[in-house]
């Protein structure tokens, strides 16, 4: 990907030279050739002027033109670029300021406290890119629409909750563990879709504080479980950006002793698009996290650009198969042999397999056929609430087990 974003042409905006000099450097390594900088908002304008610009950093701490007057000015001169925010100050101020960004109609790829990290900034310039890229869908007038500004107080507030989808044995349906997936009921708007909140945290620089509440959460239903004899696993998905953080691995390990819970029975889930990115830390974050103790599954393989070269070197322990492969497969002969190629992969890796999105008896008839070793998805049970859980566990499960015997 960086011979994409080589094409880019981006402009640093900071009253600092050090600062304008470091965040310069951190395009140049990711590849980007075309780089202008500006001390202040009156001088970005002049460039912005004078060229065509895809991505501004703006500093909002600058004389003359501050960066809130430069953002309304673009705005307002409907300059047709995206902006990054930066500032030393408050993240709920930064996060406030992208709000006010994307009220005034511009495209923010990013809210950042300083110093910018080379994988926000990395992250943010592959987002750009896919946003201009990809063709959007036209906009449901029932969408949900929340601000950077509300997840964060949906933070405050203890808003946010999760839900577990069951992992099963393809031979003999026995539970062998949970997938954490982030749910949040918004006061007055409802539910709110993972997807949208999630990219928003990644995108205002909130991915890391959603990640540690939504994992101590996960963390005391696992020991409450453990205390009444349930001893399944619990996988859990963690942002691209989680894996540039340093001290990830280290505060996972202290939660595991500070809950009583064996790193063996915890899975952390990447994409395989994280793969795309900074391949380098990545693969240090998930080989840390190996070494420990802690089990590693791609997610979602085979909607994204991963390739078996890509797979190897990756410290995975399992291969989770997404829907658009399993469903539909036993109709479809060429998607079936995909599938099955897929399954003698993993198998080929030492990977366990599981297929998400399992929705149909046909469906799970080819998993089996193909030996597939775990499976995922409605045809067995939706995303559960905790205490609905503890049912289904206690009655659902035998019920499905027993109705499976007689087919």
């Amino acid at each position: 990907m960086s011979s994409v974003i080589s094409e880019l042409s981006v402009l640093v905006t900071d009253d600092s030279l050090t600062q304008r000099q470091y965040a310069k450097a951190l395009c140049q390594d990711l590849g980007v050739n075309s780089l202008f900088d500006a001390a202040n908002g009156m001088d970005a304008l002049d460039v912005l002027a004078a060229n065509a610009i895809d991505v501004v950093l703006i500093d909002l701490e600058m004389p003359i033109m501050d960066g809130v007057e430069l953002i309304r000015s673009i705005a307002q001169k409907k300059i047709k670029t995206s902006v990054i925010i930066l500032s030393a100050k408050d993240p709920i101020l930064i996060a406030s300021v992208g709000t006010m960004a994307e009220a005034d109609g511009l495209h923010v790829v990013g809210t950042f406290q300083k110093p910018l990290l080379p994988d926000a900034l990395e992250c943010s310039l592959l987002r750009f890119i896919q946003d201009t890229r990809v063709t959007a869908e036209p906009k449901k007038s029932a969408d949900i629409e929340v601000t950077a500004l509300e997840l964060s107080q949906a933070l405050a507030n203890n808003e946010l909750t999760l839900a577990f989808q069951p992992k099963l044995t393809v031979q003999g349906l026995l539970l062998r563990g949970v997938e954490a997936l982030a749910r949040w009921r918004h006061p007055t708007k409802g539910l709110v879709s993972p997807a949208l909140f999630i990219e928003l945290a990644e995108r205002h620089g909130m991915i890391d504080a959603l990640t540690h509440y939504l994992l101590e959460e996960a963390f005391n239903y696992k020991r409450t479980w453990q205390q009444y004899g349930l001893r399944f696993h619990l996988a859990f998905n963690l942002s691209p950006l989680s894996l540039a953080d340093s001290d990830m691995v280290d505060w996972l390990c202290k939660l595991t002793e500070q809950y009583g819970i064996a790193p063996a029975e915890i899975t952390f889930e990447v994409t395989e698009n994280a793969l795309l990115g900074e391949l380098a830390s990545a693969i240090r974050t998930l080989a840390r996290l190996r070494l420990k103790g802690f089990h590693i599954a791609i997610d979602d393989y085979g909607t994204g650009f991963a390739n078996a070269q890509q797979l190897s070197r990756v410290p995975a322990t399992e291969l989770k198969i997404d829907r658009s492969l399993v469903h539909r497969a036993s109709t479809r002969p060429q998607q079936r042999t995909i599938l099955a190629s897929t399954v003698d992969l993993a198998k080929n890796l030492n990977l366990t397999t599981v297929a998400e999105g399992v929705e149909t008896e046909e469906d799970f008839k080819i998993l089996c056929e193909l030996g597939v070793d775990l499976v995922q998805g409605y045809y067995f049970s939706k995303p559960l609430f905790a205490d609905d859980l503890l049912v289904w566990v206690k009655t659902g499960l035998s019920q499905m087990r027993r109705q499976h015997e007689k087919k």
